[in-house]
C-alpha cells in the first residue's frame, strides 16, 4: 500500500491542476550499524532485513568509522565490502541500498585522556556521511585533516556526497553540532527529528529534539528533517520518506540534496505540503503572502496539523479523521520566513508514543 506512493496525486489536488512531475514517495531508514561497529549481523542480514522484513524502498548502513570504547576504527577493507554490498543489493526500481558512515567526534579527542587535537574541547556530537558511488577513503573523525563539520563537509561535497546531523540535543554534547559555515548547508542538508517528549518502558524523556532544531533554524540555519532508527539489532524501520521520480540511487541523492524528504515517528504517515505550488525544501521568493498547501494520509485518526512558522504555531486544524486537508494563507507573513508542516496521529505505539511526521521546512522571502 505505501511502496511509491505517487505524489503527484496530492499535486493535481492541491494545485487544481495536473501536477508536472510524476512524484513518488520512498520509505526508507538513514541511520543504522552492523556487527562491523558496535551493532549486531552481518551487512547481508542488515540488508535482508531491511528489504524483505521491513518492506523498504531504500535504507542506509552507517557503521561508526571510530569506535566510542575500545580505540578500534572501521577498516578500509569493511569501507570498500560495505560499498560492495550495496551494489549487490541494489536493484533499480525494486530496492537501493547506500553506502555511509557514522563521523564519530567525542569530546575526548581534545583532552589529555586522549589528546589528538590542541585548543578548547568541541562537542561536535555524530553525522552521517554517504555517498552516490564509491569513495576510496573514508574521512575520519579523528583525522586532523576532517575533525571539523565544516573540514568534513569541503571534501564530501568534492566527492557528491551528503552529511546530516545525528540526533540533536540540547545538551552540551551537543553545543557545537551545528558550528559550521553557512555555505555547507549544501552538504550538510538534513537532520534527525524526534518528538520533543518521549516515553520509554514507563518512564518520560525530554529529548528537545525538535526544540533544538527550531533554534538552529530561528538562527538563520537551513536543514531537512529525516528520521532513523539507529538500530544495532539490524532491525531497519520506515523512518524517512523521499519525493523522487525513480527508485534509483541517483534520484534518492537528488531527494536528499534537495530536502525533498520528510521524518516520522512510528507510522508512514503520507503528506504533502506546498507553498505557492513550491516543494518542502525549496527557498522561494514570492510576492504577496505565502498560500499554504497541505493533504496528509494517516493510516489512524489524526490529532493534529499544525504550520509552525519560525518556531511557533500560527495554524492548527485537530480533524479527528484519518485524512485531512489545510489550505492556508498567512496574512501576518513579514518578508522573511520558515514554515513547516507537523503531523501527530491518535495512535500510539508499545511505550505510548503518538506517531508523529514532520515536514522539511520551506524558506520564503519577499520579493
Amino acid at each position: 500500500m505505501y511502496r511509491s506512493l505517487v505524489l503527484a496525486f496530492f499535486a493535481a489536488i492541491l494545485t487544481g491542476r495536473p501536477a508536472q512531475a510524476q512524484y513518488q514517495i520512498y520509505w526508507g531508514d538513514m541511520h543504522g550499524h552492523t556487527a562491523h561497529s558496535d551493532g549486531k549481523g552481518s551487512l547481508d542480514d542488515y540488508f535482508t532485513h531491511a528489504c524483505d522484513v521491513a518492506k523498504l524502498d531504500f535504507v542506509v548502513v552507517s557503521d561508526h568509522d571510530f569506535g566510542n570504547a575500545a580505540p578500534w576504527k572501521l577498516p578500509l577493507e569493511t569501507w570498500t565490502l560495505t560499498q560492495d554490498k550495496v551494489d549487490q543489493y541494489t536493484k533499480d526500481g525494486k530496492f537501493v541500498a547506500i553506502a555511509g558512515y557514522e563521523w564519530t567526534s567525542q569530546s575526548r579527542y581534545w583532552t589529555p585522556e586522549e589528546p589528538l587535537f590542541q585548543g578548547p574541547v568541541k562537542y561536535y556530537n555524530h553525522k552521517n556521511v554517504y555517498f552516490p558511488t564509491r569513495v576510496d577513503y573514508l574521512f575520519s573523525a579523528r583525522d586532523a585533516a576532517y575533525n571539523s563539520p565544516s573540514l568534513l563537509a569541503e571534501t564530501v561535497l568534492k566527492l557528491g556526497g551528503l552529511i546530516q546531523n545525528n540526533h540533536p540535543t540540547a545538551d552540551t554534547e551537543g553545543r557545537d553540532q551545528f558550528d559550521y559555515d553557512p555555505r555547507y548547508s549544501s552538504v550538510i542538508v538534513n537532520s534527525e527529528i524526534w518528538p520533543d517528549t518521549m516515553q520509554y518502558q514507563g518512564k518520560t524523556y525530554n529529548v528537545n529534539m525538535e526544540r533544538t532544531l527550531r533554534e538552529f533554524l530561528n538562527r538563520g540555519g537551513k536543514t531537512g528533517f529525516v528520521a532513523s532508527t539507529d538500530t544495532h539489532e539490524g532491525k531497519t524501520a520506515a523512518k524517512t520518506a523521499v519525493i523522487a521520480t525513480e527508485l534509483t540511487r541517483p534520484a534518492i541523492f537528488d531527494a536528499l540534496r534537495h530536502r525533498r524528504n520528510y521524518a516520522v515517528f512510528n507510522a508512514r504517515i503520507v503528506l504533502d505540503f506546498k507553498i505557492n505550488d513550491h516543494f518542502m525544501g525549496e527557498e522561494i521568493e514570492i510576492d504577496g503572502k505565502p498560500r499554504i498547501f497541505a493533504e496528509v494520509k494517516g493510516t489512524a485518526n489524526i490529532d493534529e496539523v499544525v504550520i509552525v512558522r519560525d518556531g511557533a504555531v500560527i495554524h492548527a486544524l485537530n480533524p479527528n479523521t484519518a485524512e485531512a486537508r489545510l489550505d492556508f494563507q498567512d496574512d501576518s507573513f513579514q518578508g522573511n520566513s520558515y514554515y513547516y508542516l507537523r503531523v501527530i496521529q491518535a495512535d500510539k505505539d508499545e511505550h505510548g508514543n503518538r506517531s508523529h511526521a514532520w515536514s522539511s521546512p520551506i524558506w520564503v522571502k519577499k520579493k
